[in-house]
C-alpha cells in the first residue's frame, strides 16, 4: 500500500528512538505537520505522520468504506518495519484506538493517546451508563441540573470567579 508519510528530521543530533504520528478518522498525516513534527524535531526527535490508507495523499480512497481497524494497524506497522528501532506511536482519536490494537501484536518503547475513543463512539457506552447509574449520561449534557438533586443549581454570589482573588507572580 502506498501511504503518504510526512517526515521532520532535527537539525542536531537525534533521539534514538523515533515518533510515529498516528491521525483520527477525518483528518490525514497534515494535521501534525504545523505545530508537532516543527516541535519534536526542534527538541531532537525524528517525526513520522503518516495519512493513514484512504486518507490525505495516501492509496485506497475507493475502498475507505471497507477498511477495516485491522487494515489501520497494517499501515502503522507498515511505517514502524522502515525504522531500525522501535518507535514511539502518538495517537489520536481514531489514531489512539489504531495505536492500541498496533500495541496488541507489536512492542513500543511507549505511546501517546490523545482523545483516543473506541471505533463505536460514545453512544454505546453513555447508554450502558445510563442503565447502570440513571441519570449519570445526562449530566454532561445538563451540568446545571443533578440527578441528585430535583431543583437546578444556583449560582453562588461569592464563588471564586467573582471574588478578588490574589495571582500567583
Amino acid at each position: 500500500m502506498k501511504l503518504e508519510v510526512i517526515h521532520e528530521a532535527p537539525k542536531c543530533q537525534p533521539h534514538a528512538t523515533p515518533l510515529i504520528f498516528v491521525h483520527g478518522k477525518w483528518h490525514a498525516a497534515w494535521c501534525w505537520a504545523e505545530h508537532f513534527l516543527p516541535y519534536f524535531a526542534e527538541h531532537g526527535y525524528i517525526s513520522y505522520a503518516l495519512s493513514l490508507r484512504g486518507h490525505g495523499e495516501s492509496e485506497g480512497h475507493e475502498r475507505l468504506r471497507w477498511t477495516s481497524i485491522a487494515d489501520y494497524v497494517a499501515d502503522v506497522t507498515q511505517v514502524a518495519d522502515l525504522m531500525n528501532t522501535s518507535p514511539v506511536i502518538i495517537g489520536h482519536s481514531m489514531g489512539g484506538f489504531v495505536t492500541q490494537k498496533y500495541l496488541e501484536i507489536h512492542p513500543a518503547p511507549a505511546a501517546v493517546l490523545l482523545t483516543s475513543l473506541p471505533p463505536s463512539g460514545l453512544r454505546s457506552g453513555m447508554w450502558r451508563s445510563s442503565a447502570a447509574i440513571p441519570g449519570s449520561s445526562w449530566r454532561p449534557l445538563s451540568p446545571s441540573v443533578s440527578p441528585r438533586r430535583s431543583e437546578p443549581l444556583r449560582w453562588r454570589e461569592n464563588s471564586c470567579s467573582q471574588r478578588k482573588c490574589p495571582r500567583k507572580k
